[in-house]
Protein backbone atom coordinates (compact mmCIF):
# COMPACT_ATOMS: atom_id res chain seq x y z
CA UNK A 1 0.00 0.00 0.00
CA UNK A 2 1.18 3.23 -0.72
CA UNK A 3 1.41 6.64 0.14
CA UNK A 4 -0.17 9.51 -1.62
CA UNK A 5 2.61 11.78 -0.08
CA UNK A 6 5.26 9.73 -1.17
CA UNK A 7 3.88 9.50 -4.91
CA UNK A 8 3.57 13.16 -4.82
CA UNK A 9 7.12 13.74 -2.66
CA UNK A 10 8.59 13.89 -6.53
CA UNK A 11 7.36 15.86 -9.19
CA UNK A 12 6.01 14.41 -12.10
CA UNK A 13 8.50 17.02 -14.18
CA UNK A 14 11.56 15.16 -12.31
CA UNK A 15 12.62 13.10 -14.96
CA UNK A 16 11.79 15.46 -18.01
CA UNK A 17 14.17 17.69 -16.34
CA UNK A 18 16.44 15.26 -15.35
CA UNK A 19 16.71 14.45 -19.69
CA UNK A 20 17.07 17.87 -20.60
CA UNK A 21 20.55 17.65 -18.81
CA UNK A 22 21.19 14.81 -21.15
CA UNK A 23 22.30 16.63 -23.78
CA UNK A 24 24.57 19.15 -21.69
CA UNK A 25 26.36 15.97 -19.38
CA UNK A 26 27.07 14.54 -22.86
CA UNK A 27 28.54 17.38 -24.73
CA UNK A 28 31.25 18.29 -21.24
CA UNK A 29 32.33 14.47 -22.25
CA UNK A 30 33.12 15.32 -25.61
CA UNK A 31 34.91 18.32 -24.71
CA UNK A 32 36.70 16.45 -22.16
CA UNK A 33 37.49 13.71 -24.47
CA UNK A 34 38.85 16.91 -26.78
CA UNK A 35 40.95 17.66 -23.95
CA UNK A 36 43.07 14.98 -24.52
CA UNK A 37 46.81 13.49 -26.22
CA UNK A 38 44.49 12.70 -29.07
CA UNK A 39 43.24 16.29 -29.82
CA UNK A 40 46.27 17.69 -29.60
CA UNK A 41 47.58 20.25 -32.10
CA UNK A 42 50.23 17.92 -33.62
CA UNK A 43 47.39 14.83 -34.19
CA UNK A 44 44.95 17.08 -35.27
CA UNK A 45 47.77 19.01 -37.60
CA UNK A 46 48.75 15.55 -39.50
CA UNK A 47 45.24 15.00 -40.61
CA UNK A 48 44.10 17.90 -41.64
CA UNK A 49 47.42 18.54 -43.86
CA UNK A 50 46.41 15.32 -45.74
CA UNK A 51 42.45 16.80 -45.84
CA UNK A 52 44.20 19.90 -47.21
CA UNK A 53 46.69 18.49 -50.02
CA UNK A 54 43.90 16.01 -50.84
CA UNK A 55 41.38 19.51 -51.40
CA UNK A 56 43.78 21.61 -52.34
CA UNK A 57 47.27 20.35 -53.27
CA UNK A 58 50.28 21.28 -51.40
CA UNK A 59 50.02 24.15 -49.46
CA UNK A 60 52.97 26.58 -47.55
CA UNK A 61 53.88 25.34 -44.07
CA UNK A 62 53.19 29.12 -43.20
CA UNK A 63 49.75 29.16 -44.75
CA UNK A 64 49.03 25.92 -42.88
CA UNK A 65 50.04 26.57 -39.76
CA UNK A 66 47.80 30.06 -40.36
CA UNK A 67 44.86 27.04 -40.86
CA UNK A 68 45.17 24.97 -38.15
CA UNK A 69 44.94 27.81 -36.02
CA UNK A 70 42.56 29.30 -37.54
CA UNK A 71 40.02 26.21 -37.67
CA UNK A 72 41.32 25.21 -33.68
CA UNK A 73 40.43 28.40 -32.04
CA UNK A 74 36.90 28.22 -34.67
CA UNK A 75 36.97 24.82 -32.77
CA UNK A 76 37.22 26.09 -29.50
CA UNK A 77 34.75 29.14 -30.07
CA UNK A 78 32.03 26.93 -31.80
CA UNK A 79 31.70 23.54 -28.90
CA UNK A 80 31.97 25.96 -25.63
CA UNK A 81 29.34 28.07 -27.48
CA UNK A 82 27.69 24.64 -28.28
CA UNK A 83 27.58 23.56 -24.58
CA UNK A 84 26.34 27.45 -23.63
CA UNK A 85 23.03 26.40 -25.62
CA UNK A 86 22.53 23.01 -23.81
CA UNK A 87 23.49 24.57 -20.51
CA UNK A 88 20.77 27.45 -21.18
CA UNK A 89 17.86 24.93 -22.01
CA UNK A 90 18.88 22.26 -19.03
CA UNK A 91 18.53 25.68 -16.85
CA UNK A 92 15.37 25.93 -18.84
CA UNK A 93 14.03 22.54 -17.83
CA UNK A 94 15.33 23.09 -14.05
CA UNK A 95 14.09 26.37 -13.47
CA UNK A 96 10.78 26.81 -15.85
CA UNK A 97 9.41 30.18 -15.64
CA UNK A 98 6.84 31.65 -17.70
CA UNK A 99 8.31 33.53 -20.02
CA UNK A 100 10.73 31.32 -22.91
CA UNK A 101 14.25 33.82 -22.13
CA UNK A 102 15.22 34.61 -18.67
CA UNK A 103 18.86 36.37 -17.98
CA UNK A 104 19.21 33.94 -14.92
CA UNK A 105 19.07 31.14 -17.24
CA UNK A 106 21.62 32.46 -19.79
CA UNK A 107 23.93 33.78 -16.76
CA UNK A 108 24.01 30.12 -15.24
CA UNK A 109 24.73 28.91 -18.47
CA UNK A 110 27.64 31.19 -18.67
CA UNK A 111 28.94 30.40 -15.25
CA UNK A 112 28.59 26.76 -16.81
CA UNK A 113 31.09 27.31 -19.60
CA UNK A 114 33.23 29.15 -17.49
CA UNK A 115 33.95 26.22 -14.73
CA UNK A 116 33.91 23.80 -17.61
CA UNK A 117 36.37 26.01 -19.68
CA UNK A 118 38.76 26.54 -16.80
CA UNK A 119 38.40 22.99 -16.04
CA UNK A 120 39.50 21.70 -19.06
CA UNK A 121 42.72 24.26 -19.65
CA UNK A 122 43.95 23.06 -16.09
CA UNK A 123 43.45 19.10 -17.17
CA UNK A 124 45.50 20.10 -20.30
CA UNK A 125 48.60 21.53 -18.44
CA UNK A 126 49.22 18.23 -16.80
CA UNK A 127 48.46 16.63 -20.52
CA UNK A 128 52.11 16.50 -22.14
CA UNK A 129 51.16 17.30 -25.92
CA UNK A 130 49.13 20.25 -24.26
CA UNK A 131 49.27 24.04 -23.63
CA UNK A 132 47.04 25.60 -20.68
CA UNK A 133 46.20 29.13 -21.67
CA UNK A 134 43.80 31.54 -20.23
CA UNK A 135 43.29 33.30 -23.67
CA UNK A 136 41.30 29.75 -24.96
CA UNK A 137 39.45 30.27 -21.38
CA UNK A 138 38.12 33.43 -22.81
CA UNK A 139 37.65 32.43 -26.12
CA UNK A 140 35.28 29.73 -24.72
CA UNK A 141 33.50 32.00 -22.53
CA UNK A 142 33.18 34.62 -25.68
CA UNK A 143 31.63 31.76 -27.66
CA UNK A 144 29.69 30.92 -24.96
CA UNK A 145 28.48 34.97 -24.69
CA UNK A 146 27.85 34.67 -28.55
CA UNK A 147 25.31 31.82 -28.70
CA UNK A 148 23.78 33.03 -25.68
CA UNK A 149 22.69 36.46 -27.64
CA UNK A 150 21.39 34.42 -30.44
CA UNK A 151 19.41 32.11 -28.26
CA UNK A 152 17.94 35.19 -26.78
CA UNK A 153 17.38 37.27 -30.23
CA UNK A 154 15.38 34.08 -32.08
CA UNK A 155 13.45 33.61 -29.11
CA UNK A 156 12.65 37.13 -28.52
CA UNK A 157 11.64 37.61 -32.35
CA UNK A 158 9.97 34.08 -32.11
CA UNK A 159 7.49 35.50 -29.35
CA UNK A 160 7.16 38.62 -31.23
CA UNK A 161 5.65 37.39 -34.16
CA UNK A 162 2.10 37.64 -34.61
CA UNK A 163 0.15 34.55 -34.10
CA UNK A 164 -1.07 32.96 -36.72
Amino acid sequence: MSSPAVSESVPARFPRRLWAWLPTLVWLCVLASFSTDTFSAEHTGSLLLKVLHALFGRISAHRFQQIHFFIRKTAHFVSYGTLGAFAFFSWRATFPARPRWTFRWSVLALLLVLAAASLDEFHQGFVASRGSSPRDVLLDFVGAIFLQAIIAIWIGWRESRPAQ
